[in-house]
């Protein structure tokens, strides 16, 4: 009864100094202070009312209730990371040994317009067009760097469990890592995500998408990606589960046309070193086992442990060969570094044929980009503090023998020194 009388008596304070304006926080503490002072609160209470008032208007906020701000604003959601990376390159080929520094900024913002229809925009360093890369890399000219739309979407959700998004967006497609895409590739066009749980430990999902990969000025067709992937996540225990797919992606157009941003690793037609030669049907199966704990029973604190696998297979009968690949991989640490002392460990080997999948879209890390290669990676993530931690990644790959005519493996590896943060 008491705090509830206090909390009048600060209401009514407030509409005699401010009006119809809601109490700022700064004006919130100077009243608790004074009402410490006087002995009408302990400090304790005073404490508990500044929190309870604090919580009231965050909810009010997240609900779209809170009558001093426009309802546009309460609802938009604005979030970001930075990365400081020192990276080392080096090819045995060519006695290449580069050392370079990088940074990576990006900006994102989510906005409501209804319960049913968001809309979101991301901003990013890189290059104007480079769709696998955010880097901006230090110069001696000390130029300035631009900032580049990285995507802008909207997404209809009619029902909880389905949802509409057409633009430029975060890829919708799950692959377990990056042996198929770039984690900065973000697709433009149409896609259809539906996610509906069918059991107490059973959730069912469908990805599909219709993506514009390339617009061509001499040709009728554009190269487009038609994608769809049925998955499914199932809890096998309380503390073991596991989620996999099978995609479907066919590239259409592919065949007697230039991509820009290629890596100039897929077949070309006869005479020519920029028109691929074939279209491109890929069949993708992938899964995650996921485990927690797993060696509690040897008295090793791990709180997480992880396997992971892929599969691609061109289908296109034209391709008589260099036509597969795969991916094998495991992490163990914590399931994901969020505070200091956090500390993740991940390892993968994948391979990719010549004519597995298009060039324009494996890891730009992973040997360049590059099809007709095999490649190790090992990646450790250590926690420094609240939303900022150490990432050294490591990966040694080498051209697969038999591929363009070429005897030797041409090795090649590339060294990471990450500093993230995110906000």
């Amino acid at each position: 009864m008491k705090r509830v009388m206090i909390v009048a008596v600060l209401a009514c304070f407030a509409f005699l100094l401010f009006g119809s304006k809601t109490l700022l926080a700064g004006e919130m503490d100077i009243l608790l202070s004074k009402l410490v002072e006087k002995g009408v609160l302990t400090p304790g209470e005073a404490q508990q009312i500044k929190t309870e008032t604090q919580e009231q208007v965050k909810k009010e906020i997240a609900q779209g209730k809170y009558s001093n701000l426009p309802q546009w604003l309460q609802t938009m959601k604005l979030k970001g990371d930075f990365r400081l990376r020192y990276q080392n390159d080096h090819s045995k080929s060519s006695s290449i040994n580069q050392s370079r520094g990088r940074i990576r900024l990006r900006l994102g913002l989510e906005s409501k317009v209804n319960e049913k229809l968001i809309v979101g925009v991301g901003l990013a360093t890189g290059k104007t067009g480079d769709p696998r890369s955010t880097n901006q890399t230090f110069t001696d000219s000390f130029d300035k760097k631009p900032f580049i739309l990285d995507y802008a979407y909207a997404q209809y959700s009619p029902v909880r469990w389905a949802a509409l998004t057409g633009g430029k967006m975060k890829n919708p497609l799950w692959e377990p890592g990056d042996l198929i895409w770039d984690t900065d590739i973000t697709p433009e066009g149409g896609a259809l995500q539906l996610n509906k749980k069918i059991g107490s430990n059973t959730e069912a999902f469908l990805n599909a998408g219709v993506f514009v990969i390339d617009e061509q000025s001499s040709s009728d067709h554009d190269p487009v990606l038609y994608a769809i992937q049925p998955g499914i996540k199932y809890m096998l225990s309380d503390s073991v589960g596991i989620k996999g797919a099978v995609s479907y992606y066919n590239f259409s157009n592919i065949k007697g046309n230039a991509l820009e941003y290629g890596s100039g690793t897929n077949s070309k037609m006869p005479g020519s070193t920029t028109l691929y030669r074939y279209d491109y049907f890929n069949v993708n199966p992938a899964v995650e086992v996921g485990i927690k704990e797993p060696f509690k029973a040897l008295g090793v604190n791990v709180p997480y442990l992880a396997l992971f696998g892929e599969y691609v297979n061109n289908i296109n009968s034209a391709v008589k060969k260099d036509n597969t690949g795969y991916m094998l991989g495991f992490k163990f640490g914590v399931e994901k570094v969020e505070k200091f002392g956090d500390w993740q460990f991940k390892y993968n080997y994948a391979l990719l044929g010549r004519d597995a999948v298009p060039d324009i879209l494996p890891d730009s890390d992973r040997y360049s980009g590059k099809t007709g290669m095999k490649a190790h990676e090992g990646v450790l993530d250590f926690g420094l503090g609240k939303n900022t931690w150490l990432g050294l990644d490591y990966y040694y790959g080498e051209q697969l023998k038999g591929n363009f005519g070429q005897s030797q493996s041409r090795p090649a590896s590339v060294v990471q020194v990450d500093w993230n943060m995110k906000f």
